[in-house]
């Protein structure tokens, strides 16, 4: 009866052992189910601050075009003002040239001591090429003058050519104060009309050996050229520049007013190249060149 009673006990024993694993396998799902639901829980924020950063986002970039769209606006207004001042800015400009220009004109004229400084042929300049046409174009024409008039004296040659330069300076004074305005803007244009008229006026009087060879030689038509145009530049001026070539009644070489030529002497011989004044009686721009002599009656025009 004892062995019966332990083969009895066995069956229970294996019951509580199958229930206990039951009881496990029950709790088992609820542990695999948690972090699943952690990592929606985790989803789910990271979600939600995405959202909320997008929306962040969003308005930040509104409020970039907005502030982009009012910088544009304040910039178009900027440069309409700026366009606007400068504007007023020419106007006030051109006034200010035009007030000057009248003062100046109110100025200068009938008052050639105030020279006009932006005029490149103002008396000074027109000097400066006075002296230089001596200097240079007189020279060269002179040597080839020389040449053509071969047994002339050097006196009859420089009697030409100052008879030319003094020629030239021939034009009618009633027309200076009416057309000065007009000759003087457009007084470029006009040159090479005038020294082709020149040309053709000196035809009549200058008694050259060979008129054609002489009017054609290179160095002479260039002389002829700048004394035209040296010429016409000072006879637009307001008054004109006044040239003196005549001889001293007296016969005296006025040392204030002329350099001598190639011989010294307290007399004046013959004059070589005129004085230059701002106007007539008015005050002197350059000296002129005369001959001297140390014998009176060695005076041109006088035996």
């Amino acid at each position: 009866m004892a062995s019966k009673g332990k083969f009895e006990d066995k069956p229970t024993l294996s019951k509580d052992r199958k229930r206990g694993q039951v009881e496990e396998n029950r709790e088992k799902p609820s542990a695999a189910k948690k972090p699943r639901v952690d990592q929606e829980k985790s989803l789910q924020a990271a979600n939600a601050e995405n959202a909320k950063l997008s929306i962040q986002l969003e308005n930040e970039r509104k409020a970039k075009e907005e502030a982009l769209a009012r910088l544009q606006s304040v910039n178009a207004k900027n440069d309409q003002l700026c366009k606007q001042l400068e504007n007023e800015r020419k106007i006030k400009e051109n006034a200010l040239i035009r007030l000057s220009s009248m003062a100046s004109n109110m100025l200068r004229d009938n008052n050639p001591n105030i020279a006009d400084l932006s005029d490149p042929n103002r008396p000074t300049k027109l000097s400066e090429q006075f002296s230089e046409l001596y200097d240079n174009e007189w020279t060269d024409a002179f040597d080839e003058l020389q040449k053509i008039f071969g047994d002339k004296e050097d006196k009859e040659v420089i009697s030409y050519l100052l008879r030319l330069l003094l020629d030239e300076n021939k034009v009618p004074p009633e027309l200076f104060k009416t057309i000065k305005d007009a000759i003087k803007s457009t007084a470029p244009k006009y040159i090479k009309d005038v020294q082709v008229h020149v040309q053709s006026h000196l035809k009549k009087w200058l008694p050259f050996k060979s008129l054609e060879d002489c009017l054609e030689a290179v160095n002479v038509k260039r002389y002829i050229d700048k004394c035209t145009e040296v010429c016409w530049y000072m006879s637009v001026q307001d008054p004109q520049l006044f040239m003196e070539g005549d001889q001293s009644p007296e016969g005296k070489l006025d040392s204030s007013k002329y350099r001598e030529y190639t011989k010294k002497g307290p007399y004046e011989e013959f004059v070589v190249w005129p004085v230059l004044y701002l106007y007539r009686g008015g005050p002197m721009l350059s000296k002129g060149v005369a001959q001297g002599s140390k014998l009176k009656d060695k005076i041109s025009g006088k035996d």
